[in-house]
């Protein structure tokens, strides 16, 4: 077998090929290539569609040369990997990526192989009916950690606990406390002082991470044993549209309704100290005398709300057993009860358009 070296250097070279090796979370191994081969006894599927191995940057003032970044676009027609990202998740897998010269005739490899980049998976930065975008970043990087970690999603995005250790560690969170891997999800209803719903006497053991089936398992709201739970991450709340008659109006019309859609993969944002942030609206509804809209503050632990503004007009507190309707209001609403995200809902009085529908709050 010749060395890459030796071949590269001739006129006509057998097929250059890239293979990449993907070690998931479970200790799961996936392979791709652009061709579907079988180098040494291990098969390499022909799902890569596009990447950018190409190009590299300089990385130090030293001159050396390497790959900062790999995104790689995969055959996903078959969803095959939207149920590896279901099921386990490329977040933090290890993808080694390797070059070498192949006999597509002989279905032999040609030369031996090179590694040309080792690196950390990111979550997929787009998936669609047919293909799938992942990235990775170089181990040697230091900048390794996606943040924010958390985007707005129909799915809840914290991680279901399937194992009794596992749901241990949804409770008390083990060595690392709150910042386990399970705890946010804290479904543990076999564990003492856990919570959640039990399937027949035994607790479930996967989760599609639906609202559906995030109340089946108790973890929405309450328990069945009255255990306040409130772990759904999940932003899919559409309010159903009604008829409205604005002020000065005879007839009556149907209140409009801005969904999610265009706020959907964006991050959540996180929020250090005390100081001002524009909030990303979940969704808006105006009837004609009031626009009424919930807006994500940030995830993590929120002390509180200070003061929020609309159009650059303050929006007081919303008091119990007090019509507030004339000046607005606002109401803080605690969701991911373990985590401590916190929803902001407000109005703004006489159906006045909303400029700056994000208006401003300080926290």
């Amino acid at each position: 077998m010749q060395s890459i070296f030796t071949i590269k250097e001739q006129t006509v070279t057998e097929t250059p090929l890239l293979l990449f090796d993907c070690e998931l979370a479970g200790g799961q191994v996936d392979r791709w290539s652009t061709h579907r081969v079988n180098p040494e006894g291990t098969l390499y599927a022909a799902r890569v569609l596009k990447h950018n191995l190409f190009e590299v940057q300089t990385a130090s003032d030293h001159g050396i040369d390497a790959i900062p970044r790999v995104s790689v676009t995969l055959a996903n027609a078959d969803s095959h990997f939207s149920q590896i990202e279901r099921a386990v998740g490329f977040k933090g897998a290890r993808i080694t990526v390797r070059f070498l010269f192949y006999d597509l005739r002989s279905d032999v490899a040609a030369s031996e192989a090179v590694v040309l980049f080792r690196g950390v998976a990111n979550p997929p930065e787009e998936i669609t009916d047919a293909t799938l975008r992942l990235t990775a970043t170089n181990r040697m990087s230091m900048q390794r950690v996606l943040l924010p970690s958390v985007r707005i999603q129909r799915r809840c995005p914290w991680e279901f606990p399937g194992t009794a250790e596992q749901r241990q560690e949804a409770a008390d969170g083990g060595v690392l406390g709150k910042y386990s891997r399970f705890y946010r999800c804290g479904y543990s209803p076999d564990v003492e002082g856990g919570a959640g719903n039990l399937e027949e006497g035994s607790p479930f053991t996967t989760c599609g991470y639906t609202r559906a089936e995030c109340q089946a398992r108790g973890m929405f709201g309450v328990d069945a044993s009255l255990r306040p739970t409130r772990r759904f991450g999940g932003i899919e709340y559409v309010p159903s549209s009604i008829r409205v008659r604005s002020y000065g109006e005879k007839g009556s019309h149907t209140a409009a309704v801005s969904e999610n859609e265009a706020r959907y993969n964006d991050f959540v944002p996180l929020i250090y100290g005390t100081g001002w942030t524009s909030p990303l609206v979940a969704f808006a509804r105006n009837d004609g005398n009031l626009t009424r809209m919930e807006a994500l503050a940030g995830m993590g632990e929120i002390e509180g709300v200070l003061k929020v503004l609309v159009n650059e007009i303050e929006i007081p507190l919303g008091r119990a057993g007090t019509n507030m309707t004339g000046t607005g209001w606002y109401n803080i609403v605690s969701v991911g009860h373990r985590a401590g995200e916190f929803n902001l809902d407000f109005a703004s009085s006489q159906g006045q358009p909303l400029g700056d529908p994000y208006g401003s709050m300080a926290v």
